[in-house]
């Protein structure tokens, strides 16, 4: 009897695509990770895109499964739409072409042809198949066309950079000017246009001359421990006041307090580190104070222009009682504990907190990963 219910609501919901075929194909459900359904003939799912809740139609079956288009040995039905999906292919159909096939399907469901799921006939005819193969194939020489046109253009606005770094060529034929950044062992490259107005001191540089400080930068030892603050979370800072001057004070040395995006914490260090005065009036020298701070970048001059980053705009700043900063052993065997849970072969068991391998196991790792990466890891 339910199954019943769900065929006579599902038949109508296929009138109204059948009637909408204008405004392309829809599936059935969408949150705040879109889904399939169309908006544009179910102005329902509007909420689901645009608040974050699920959205769903009731269906008995979906016309756009792959086994349900291609027939049996096409996709897997019993892995629900969401893994054996083709409503991306059924795009391609002409209008025409749609309404006849949901049309189709909206016939077979209701002769009970789709009572049994596990030996189905191809929905598409020989035709649809052929006609959505070659219109797959014009839309990717299409995208391929307009790629290429893309990539020449940015290499074309880039001619003068790249003579200066002919080995950077690639990566200005896929990212000048647009609104990416990449990062390598040597540092960070943002290419977003947009990103310039952010970094103090470049307001006035053009975008070729921004990008080429950043290049220049790269094997600069600028401060990775605040460039985390861009990636990572930085939670906190602690510090001793060991200069101040009527404008700006200096720290001998932060302790920074992070966590990475998978929940793990790690600390850092940065020393000689000077900050706008403000906030920090009513401090004197030897004071140990934590605080937030904004992370930021800014060109530093003086040996030439080169990118660093630095902190700013301080909130809730406390003085706290004097303590021992970790050593640089003691940050040094933190990224060996790192190294060691990244390549445990127990990770997928692992809570993260007790660690699972024997004592005499972990020593010969924290041995074997001193001697492989420490050697090539700097601590500042």
């Amino acid at each position: 009897m339910r199954k019943n219910e769900t065929k006579k609501a599902m038949v109508e919901t296929l009138d109204v695509m059948i009637q909408n075929v204008a405004q392309g194909p829809s599936g059935f459900w969408v949150d705040d990770y879109e889904g399939c359904g169309n908006p544009k003939i179910f102005p329902e799912f509007k909420e689901g895109l645009k608040r974050g809740g699920l959205v769903q139609k009731e269906h008995y079956l979906c016309p756009w499964n792959t086994a349900v288009l291609y027939g049996r040995g096409h996709g897997n039905i019993n892995t629900g739409c969401y893994h054996s999906c083709s409503i991306d292919k059924a795009r391609f159909l002409s209008e025409k072409m749609m309404k006849d096939v949901l049309i189709r399907f909206r016939k077979r469901l209701q002769n009970g042809l789709y009572d049994r799921k596990d030996d189905i006939s191809p929905l598409l005819t020989l035709d649809e198949i052929n006609y959505i193969e070659k219109e797959i194939k014009k839309a990717q020489q299409l995208e391929k066309r307009k790629y290429n046109a893309e990539r020449d253009a940015r290499l074309k606005r880039a001619t003068t950079l790249i003579a200066k770094y002919p080995n950077e060529m690639s990566l200005f034929a896929t990212y000048y000017g647009e609104d990416d950044c990449i990062t390598d062992e040597n540092g960070i490259i943002f290419f977003a246009p947009s990103s310039q107005k952010d970094v103090v001191g470049a307001e006035k540089m053009s975008y070729d001359e921004y990008l080429e400080v950043q290049f220049e930068s790269l094997n600069y030892d600028c401060r990775l421990g605040f460039a985390r603050g861009f990636f990572d979370c930085l939670l906190g800072f602690k510090g001793q006041i060991e200069k101040v001057k009527p404008k700006h004070i200096c720290f001998k040395r932060i302790f920074i307090s992070g966590m990475y995006p998978d929940g793990e914490m790690f600390d850092d260090k940065e020393d000689h580190v000077w900050m706008d005065k403000t906030g920090f009036e009513e401090f004197e020298v030897g004071d140990s104070v934590s605080f937030s701070a904004e992370v930021y970048r800014y060109i530093k001059t003086g040996n030439g222009k080169l990118i660093d980053y630095g902190l700013r705009n301080p909130t809730d700043i406390k003085k706290i009682e004097e303590y021992k900063l970790p050593s640089d052993d003691e940050l040094r065997m933190q990224i060996i504990n790192q190294i060691i849970c990244e390549t445990c072969y127990l990770i997928e068991h692992c809570n993260r907190v007790s660690c699972l391998l024997s004592k005499g196991v972990k020593k010969e790792r924290k041995r074997q990963a001193s001697l492989k990466d420490c050697n090539n890891t700097e601590i500042r």
